[in-house]
């Protein structure tokens, strides 16, 4: 490293232990190949439990563990609908965020099968 380059990093700061912490978080929330593909779901439309069961393939036990990792985490917000609860996307930025996080893993992919 250039002290040139140091210097340009000093300028712009080093990114802050709250921003580094948030991002451990939002990683570790995605860490979990369940709770991203309930979160692959849940980026295209609103979802109960039952339909992210049926989607995922685990027991309603494991989903509710599951979305209640999600909504802690505040990635996910519920509502009522009649006798059941739907899960929903917080925000269009996260619903984005997942999309490119796959389609980042898919590049990757690419990349591995070219080499």
């Amino acid at each position: 490293m250039t002290s040139e380059f140091i210097a340009h990093v000093a300028e712009d700061e080093i990114v802050s232990s709250d921003l580094l912490d948030m991002s451990v978080t939002v990683l570790k929330t995605l860490s979990d190949p369940a709770r991203l593909q309930m979160l692959w779901a849940l980026s295209t439309e609103d979802l109960s439990l039952s339909d992210l069961v049926q989607l995922v393939g685990v027991s309603s036990t494991v989903a509710s563990q599951l979305l209640s990792r999600l909504r802690t985490a505040g990635v996910l917000q519920t509502r009522k609908s009649g006798r059941h609860v739907i899960y929903s996307m917080h925000d269009e930025r996260s619903r984005e965020f997942i999309r490119q996080t796959l389609d980042f893993a898919r590049h990757r992919l690419e990349l591995q099968d070219k080499a």
